[in-house]
């Protein structure tokens, strides 16, 4: 059982992105995953995957008044999800609450994916110290590695351990920061390189996740690359018009076909 936090300096990296689309190669894999969106403010998850209102959220358990339990449910093809709310000001929020959840859920899951919100708001180092690990996540120009550094610095002093950084949006331009010059700099370990890919932007207007829309994309295979790594074992393309990703396909047509209040997993199903 492990959990790791995806989290920014500064939002617009992709980081969202990144934790939805891995978190559903790892379900293809066979592994049992569990997606959490800590964005409580923004409630990110939520709107890529379509729900326009989940009866209890994450922002309930945050304030006490339910079990993480009971704000998990079921996306396509068997990812299991824990979904924000939109919300504004403090709400009345406990964050030692959130590191609570999240250990609970690794006693059901084999990994526990928590998508951070930017910056080093409450809400995000409440994020970032609730799981195992921290992968930070990186475009390759100066004012992202600027606020990549701030992150780095006050999780180092919090004793979080950082698995190492993405690059992502890379066009492979000659400006562009470099993957090694990064690691020089920040001397944590490059865990994958991912490409700015007109296909990411295609599938966040039609709001179907890019490794279900378009599996063979660029940034697909590359992320499929790390999520093998991460995991040791290959995770293949899907040769077949019927099969995994077409069945969430469907679900994701149907989904936005008319929107519909989500429903939580009976307890017993955990």
């Amino acid at each position: 059982m492990t959990s790791i936090v995806f989290a920014s300096g500064k939002g617009g990296v992709g980081k969202s992105t990144i934790s939805l689309n891995l978190a559903l190669l790892l379900t293809q894999a066979g592994k049992r995953v569990v997606i959490v969106d800590a964005d409580v403010q923004m409630a990110n998850l939520g709107l890529m995957l379509g729900i326009d209102n989940a009866p209890i959220s994450l922002n309930n358990v945050m304030r006490g008044e339910n079990d993480v339990s009971e704000a998990v449910y079921e996306g396509p093809v068997g990812l299991k999800y824990v979904p924000a709310s939109i919300s504004s000001g403090e709400d009345n929020f406990d964050y030692s609450n959130l590191k609570k959840a999240v250990q609970k859920l690794e006693e059901t899951y084999e990994i526990v994916i928590v998508d951070c919100p930017p910056g080093l708001g409450k809400d995000a180092i409440a994020a970032m110290r609730s799981a195992r690990e921290m992968v930070l996540v990186i475009t390759p120009e100066p004012a992202s590695l600027a606020d990549a550094l701030k992150v780095q610095v006050d999780a180092e002093r919090s004793g979080i351990k950082i698995a190492g950084f993405i690059l992502n949006m890379v066009l492979g331009d000659k400006e562009e920061i470099k993957p090694r010059e990064l690691e020089v700099i920040l001397k944590l370990k490059n865990l994958a390189v991912l490409p700015e890919d007109l296909q990411v932007r295609r599938a966040s207007n039609q709001q179907i996740p890019v490794v279900v829309l378009n599996p063979n994309a660029p940034f697909s295979k590359s992320l499929r690359k790390f999520a093998s790594q991460m995991i040791g074992q290959s995770i293949q393309e899907p040769k077949s018009k019927l099969g995994f990703f077409d069945g969430i396909k469907n679900f994701f047509k149907k989904l936005f076909g008319g929107k519909q209040q989500t429903q939580a997993l009976p307890n017993e199903n955990q």
